[in-house]
C-alpha cells in the first residue's frame, strides 16, 4: 500500500526487500509479486551480516547483561532507515518510503523536519523513530501515517492485493514462536547459566534458569513461593535476581538514558525540560522533565516522572514526546539504563 500511494501521489517507485536472515522467505516472493503488479522494479539484497552484527548480537548481549532490549530499536536504526537509505543512493533514489504508521512533517516555526504519531493510535510507531537524524528524515515518506489500519485494508483489497487480510506482524521477527530465552540458548549453544533467586531482603529462595528467561516486572515461571511475587531487579554481576510480593516497589519515578539522540533542538544541560516520556512500546506516554546529568564521567538524561510508574526496564527504549501542541512529536529519546 505503500508503494501504491506514493505511485498515486506521482513518484517513480522501486521496490527493495531486505533478506535478514540465512533461511528463506515467504515474504520476499509476496513483495516481488506486488512489486510486478505494480510494473516497478524489484531488488532484493542480502543484509544478514548486517542484521546479525546489528541487531540479534545486541539483542542477546543485552540479555547477558541483565537487560531487556527492543531489537525493533535497532532494527529500525540500522536497517530500515540506515542502511536501507544507502541503497536508496546506490539506486539514485532521492526519498525512502516505508509503511510505518507514523508520519514526519517539516515544521516551519521551529525550522525542522519532526516525527509525528500517526492517525491510527492504536498501531502508531512514531516510537521507534526517535534515533533518525534531520538529514534522514528529510528523504523518509510515511504514506500510512495518515490513515487508519482498516482503511488501508480496505483500499489494500480494492487494489486486489492478495496480503489485504494478512495478519498484524507480532513479537520479534527472528523468534518466531516468541521464545526469547530459547532463541538465545540456541544461539550460544548453551543453557543459560544457572543462578541464586534472592528475596527483597538477600536471602536466597531458589534458582532461577537464567537471565535471559527474566525481565522486571515478570510474574510468571518464578516459581511456586506461596504467593504472587514479580522480579524486582537483575543482577547481571553477580547472575542474580530479586523476586518481592510488594508490587508497590516496581514503581519508580527516575532513571536514567544512555545513547540518546535529539530531534528537537532543545538545550537540557542546564536546566529540566518538560515532556511526555513513553518507556515501552505499548506503554501510555506520561508527563515529566528530563536534563542532562554527569555520572561518573559519563553523560546521561535523567528523567523524572510527574508519578511513579511500573516496571522501568533497563535495556527499553525511553522516548521523548512534546507537551500541549507538540504532544504527538517525537522530541528525542534513548536506552534506558538504570532505575536512579
Amino acid at each position: 500500500m505503500t508503494a501504491l500511494l506514493m505511485q498515486r501521489a506521482g513518484f517513480d517507485c522501486v521496490g527493495v526487500h531486505m533478506r535478514l536472515m540465512p533461511t528463506a522467505n515467504p515474504d520476499a516472493e509476496a513483495a516481488r509479486g506486488i512489486a510486478e503488479r505494480l510494473g516497478m522494479p524489484f531488488y532484493e539484497y542480502d543484509l544478514a551480516q548486517c542484521f546479525h552484527d546489528e541487531v540479534i548480537l545486541p539483542f542477546v548481549e543485552g540479555y547477558a547483561a541483565g537487560e531487556t532490549p527492543n531489537p525493533c530499536i535497532s532494527c529500525n536504526r540500522h536497517l530500515k532507515f540506515g542502511a536501507l537509505l544507502q541503497i536508496a543512493d546506490e539506486l539514485d533514489c532521492d526519498y525512502l518510503a516505508t509503511g510505518h504508521y507514523a508520519r514526519i512533517e517539516f515544521d516551519a516555526a521551529l525550522d525542522r523536519f519532526v516525527p509525528r504519531k500517526g492517525i491510527d493510535n492504536s498501531k502508531d510507531q512514531s516510537y521507534v523513530l526517535y534515533t533518525l537524524s534531520q538529514e534522514q528524515l528529510s528523504r523518509i515518506v510515511l504514506p500510512l501515517g495518515g490513515h487508519l489500519k482498516p482503511d488501508i485494508r480496505q483500499m489494500a483489497a480494492e487494489a486486489g492485493f492478495p496480503n489485504a487480510q494478512k495478519s498484524d506482524s507480532q513479537d520479534i521477527c527472528f523468534i518466531s514462536n516468541g521464545n526469547y530465552s530459547e532463541f538465545i540458548e540456541s544461539y550460544l549453544g548453551k543453557p543459560c547459566a544457572e543462578g541464586d533467586m534472592l528475596d527483597t531482603e538477600g536471602r536466597v529462595v531458589g534458582k532461577h534458569r537464567g537471565l535471559a528467561h527474566y525481565t522486571i516486572g515478570q510474574r510468571k515461571g518464578l516459581g511456586a513461593h506461596g504467593r504472587p511475587v514479580f522480579v524486582q531487579s537483575i543482577n547481571a554481576q553477580d547472575n542474580t535476581i530479586v523476586i518481592g510480593d510488594d508490587e508497590d516497589s516496581l514503581q519508580a519515578r527516575s532513571f536514567l538514558v544512555r545513547d540518546f539522540n535529539w530531534i528537537a533542538d532543545i538545550d537540557i544541560s542546564k536546566a529540566a525540560v518538560s515532556c511526555m516520556i513513553k518507556i515501552g512500546y505499548k506503554h501510555t506516554p506520561r508527563p515529566g522533565m528530563i536534563q542532562m546529568v554527569n555520572r561518573d564521567g559519563k553523560h546521561y538524561v535523567e528523567v523524572n516522572f510527574d508519578h511513579p510508574q511500573r516496571a522501568i526496564t533497563p535495556g527499553q527504549a525511553a522516548v521523548f514526546y512534546g507537551i500541549d501542541k507538540y504532544a504527538d512529536s517525537v522530541i528525542g529519546g534513548g536506552t534506558i539504563h538504570c532505575v536512579s
